[in-house]
């Protein structure tokens, strides 16, 4: 995982390079950003943002994603049926599970998959240059709590 510094450092650069003003605003929101779980909406970060600001409006967190977007900092993810979630870019490839019910995200990386992926490419002559796996279904949990579910009686 990339050090906070780093990601400053990026940020501070891409801010350089396209002639922005630089912000502690900004270096608010990464730092919260960092210190949140791996996918978060732009809400959840505007709450804990607000937390140590209440001065940040909304209007900056959105702006503020897309530039750490456009320097490869976050990535935004739309899983199926929810809103968009954010997530730091890391050096490690990794795929994921959705729960369909409780909308928990499980993240995983196996090389079977990867190398499974990459066999069906050649098969078909594809060159492939990235992918994004989603696995849709029941967790654990979901899949516990639905099985104590108590069925109805007939009458």
């Amino acid at each position: 995982m990339t050090s906070l510094d780093e990601l400053k450092k990026r940020l501070r650069e891409h801010v350089q390079r396209n002639g922005l003003k630089s912000s502690t605003r900004r270096d608010l929101i990464l730092e919260t950003l960092t210190n949140l779980g791996p996918h978060v909406t732009a809400d959840q970060l505007l709450r804990a943002v607000r937390e140590r600001d209440d001065r940040v409006g909304a209007a900056t967190v959105y702006r503020t994603l897309r530039i750490l977007q456009e320097c490869e900092i976050v990535v935004e993810r739309r899983f199926e049926g929810g809103a968009s979630l954010y997530e730091l870019v890391d050096d490690h490839h990794h795929d994921h599970l959705i729960c369909i019910e409780c909308k928990s995200i499980n993240e995983f990386d196996d090389d079977a998959v990867e190398r499974a992926q990459e066999k069906v490419a050649l098969k078909f002559g594809f060159e492939l240059h990235y992918h994004r796996h989603e696995l849709y279904g029941l967790c654990a949990k979901c899949q516990k709590k639905r099985s104590a579910k108590p069925t109805a009686t007939a009458r």
